[in-house]
């Protein structure tokens, strides 16, 4: 059994071609939001070239000075877009396991699940999260979030004192995990594994996307979940 299912209109970011953001009445809650957006899809559309502060208020509805109002310069909008990212993922992988019960194996792997779903229904802001580098970078730690690293750490360390999976360092579990899971989903955002797939008798070839990739997640589970069994004493003498 897997997390519950993400794959949901409300949860894609995606606008549809030629949207533009629509600005709120001046100085609500609203008028962030939508200079945020703008921001965001001008980021993922052409990086940290095709942002300018005259390019975002065009995008809204305000004059450049305005937008000074709300953010102090270029940077510190960038700035924000990178940690409302972060935000999200983070609270997007939270809600796909809080009913799944802890210490389980089901939730590492449901886990993995929603990283690759929030990746591909929320294209922008994984661009822009992971490819938009700031001037000064910022230190796992100071990620919102870390990134989704905490709540797939917690999901680890529960899982290796319940027994589910073996002990190890967590951290070292963790990146690894990462690793896989953020690999397959940059893979397959540049190129098509539905043909591949179907080759190798794992979805048919007529399936999407989002589909094809989870299908290959699952294959990708099952060799991680026997790699992460608590192992018998003899075997597990020549584990570090």
């Amino acid at each position: 059994m897997s997390g519950p299912d993400l794959l949901d209109p409300v949860s894609d970011d995606t606008p549809p071609e030629g949207a533009v953001s629509r600005l709120p009445e001046p100085d609500t809650p609203g008028t962030e939001t939508a200079i945020l957006e703008a921001a965001r899809d001008l980021l993922a559309e052409g990086g940290i070239g095709a942002l300018s502060m005259r390019a975002v208020a065009s995008r809204v509805g305000l004059s450049a000075t305005a937008l000074y109002h709300y953010f102090d310069n270029k940077e510190a909008l960038v700035d924000r877009v990178v940690q409302h990212g972060f935000q999200r993922s983070e609270e997007y992988l939270r809600r796909a396991v809080e009913n799944l019960p802890r210490g389980s194996m089901e939730r590492v792997a449901a886990l993995g699940e929603a990283y690759i779903q929030f990746a591909l229904r929320n294209r922008q802001y994984f661009k822009i999260i992971f490819a938009i580098r700031p001037e000064q970078p910022r230190a796992i730690h100071d990620v919102p979030g870390q990134g989704g690293y905490v709540v797939l750490r917690e999901s680890v360390v529960e899982a290796m004192e319940s027994g589910a999976i073996r002990r190890a360092d967590p951290d070292v579990v963790v990146l690894f995990l990462w690793s896989v899971v953020h690999g397959l989903v940059t893979i397959f955002m540049a190129c098509d594994p539905a043909g591949m797939l179907d080759d190798l008798g794992l979805c048919g070839g007529d399936c999407g996307q989002p589909e094809a990739t989870l299908a290959l997640f699952k294959e990708f589970r099952e060799l991680i979940r026997v790699g992460l069994e608590p192992a018998s004493t003899g075997a597990a003498e020549g584990i570090r």
